[in-house]
């Protein structure tokens, strides 16, 4: 019984057929996260002020009334 567990595991472990997959899964998955909290990070401390000033200045603009 145990040399037959014994050698599932070696087999097992001997068996690295997916772990190129899987290293690639790990690094995308780790530049997806990087990649959005810098834009959470951005959108929330630089774009959406940016914006709403810009909004902001717009709204205030007075347009001449050019009616004859």
């Amino acid at each position: 019984m145990f040399k037959k567990v014994k050698r599932i595991l070696e087999g097992i472990h001997g068996n690295q057929s997916g772990s190129y997959m899987v290293e690639m899964a790990l690094v995308l998955i780790g530049v997806a996260l990087t990649v959005y909290g810098a834009a959470s990070g951005l959108s929330n401390n630089a774009i959406v002020p940016k914006y709403n000033s810009i909004s902001q200045e717009i709204q205030a603009v007075t347009v001449p009334d050019l009616t004859p």
